[in-house]
């Protein structure tokens, strides 16, 4: 009887799991939607693409090989962003233009020389698709590259088609400090909050009403795909978009302590098996850290003291003390929230340690770090050992980005 009973049990949990996994497989990604509805709008046309190792269908058959099997569609151009075509490059790294050694196609490289399409690498196109997985965070460089693409293919003529993909925090996030005028860089293209809430899709069509209005751009949506359906509620294989976003959850913490990196002056866990979920220093008391952290009962997430030595980067080989961040609720963490609560634990856990006083360069130009942060008042603040804090007209701002956001979304 007993037997039996198990026996009920396993096949009543294996038709559980098959139909959780029947329902996560009715999402497409815009690729796989291209191929099933739009293919023939496509034939005759000279295309580009614009794409990197995360442009796969889900069975990870690469976007340029998808296009290129369509009947009378001849892709003739590649375009390398930031890590390149294949994902070769380091962060920051130029991207050379080259041919690409799998498929024989010219690459023009998006990362090297210019960071725009130049009327020639256009040349005879007649449509670029941009198919890249992004992570939601405006400092990460791939919606820069999409927002030159539109705009350099609206003086051209090019269309642009983007085939959606997930963000993969659910697209329901939208938090973090807004960008100042002057700050505005490749790191921080356009006026939006730290983490803004849009799938690549949505951002065009955000980029075409407020930038870009003679674009003539299609977003090709994902099928089935719904607002706050994170990357883990999906039945699809992460391909890391960078060396350093091994994860999908890589998402959230790269908003948390991607920007504090940026100073080079604390390791967040680059150079470790878990980037950008530590942050760490030999000056730092971890426990103390740790402490302080919890004390702010931010919500979904926990920190536990630990000492560990990164493999390359800041403090390459150095013993380093500090967090380890462990999200345990995705539904409730506010990432942004958790990044200014670190950087207002560390000014006042080590003000002697002036973390955040050279937020300029000797020249008097924006450093990475106060481009990626956005606001020239909250580095301010951080420099004198203040808690970092919007003011009223950074307020204004982001209330006015969480109304025109909802004219660009495309999921309920």
């Amino acid at each position: 009887m007993v037997g039996m009973v198990r026996a009920l049990v396993l096949v009543m949990m294996v038709m559980a799991l098959g139909a959780v996994s029947a329902a996560r497989a009715e999402v497409l990604p815009g690729v796989e939607v291209l191929v099933r509805d739009h293919a023939a709008e496509l034939a005759g046309k000279r295309a580009g693409i614009l794409t990197n190792p995360t442009g796969v269908d889900r069975q990870l058959v690469s976007t340029i090989d998808v296009v290129r099997a369509l009947p009378d569609v001849n892709v003739a151009r590649l375009f390398g962003p930031e890590h390149g075509v294949r994902g070769q490059y380091f962060a920051g790294d130029k991207v050379a233009g080259d041919i690409d050694p799998v498929s024989g196609i010219p690459v023009a490289s998006l990362y090297g020389a210019t960071r725009k399409p130049t009327p020639e690498m256009l040349e005879g196109l007649d449509v670029i698709l941009y198919d890249i997985q992004d992570i939601g965070s405006r400092s990460y460089t791939f919606v820069s590259s999409l927002t030159y693409l539109m705009e350099a293919c609206a003086d051209a003529g090019v269309a642009v088609w983007v085939l959606d993909r997930p963000e993969p925090m659910g697209g329901r996030v939208v938090s973090g400090p807004m960008i100042d005028d002057d700050l505005l860089s490749f790191i921080g293209i356009h006026p939006v909050p730290q983490v803004y809430g849009l799938t690549p899709g949505e951002w065009a069509r955000m980029i075409r009403a407020e930038r870009v209005p003679d674009i003539d751009l299609r977003v090709i949506p994902m099928d089935g795909w719904k607002r706050g359906m994170t990357y883990g509620d999906l039945d699809w294989v992460w391909v890391p978009p960078s060396q350093h976003i091994p994860r999908w959850e890589s998402s959230y913490f790269y908003a948390m302590t991607g920007i504090i990196g940026e100073l080079r002056r604390l390791n967040e866990g680059v150079g470790t098996p878990t980037p950008f979920e530590l942050m760490g220093a030999p000056w730092l008391d971890s426990q103390a850290f740790a402490a302080a952290m919890s004390a702010r009962g931010l919500e979904g997430i926990a920190f536990r003291p630990l000492t560990y030595s990164p493999r390359y980067a800041t403090f390459s080989g150095e013993s380093v003390q500090g967090v380890q961040l462990h999200v345990t609720d995705f539904s409730a963490v506010d990432p942004a929230a958790v990044g200014l609560a670190l950087m207002t634990e560390l000014v006042k856990l080590a003000p002697e340690q002036a973390i955040f006083s050279e937020y300029l360069t000797s020249e008097g130009k924006p450093t990475g770090f106060l481009k990626a942060l956005g606001s020239r008042q909250m580095a301010e603040q951080l420099a004198a050992n203040q808690p970092p804090a919007p003011s009223a007209e950074e307020q204004a701002a982001y209330k006015a980005y969480v109304e025109r956001r909802k004219g660009y979304l495309l999921y309920e």
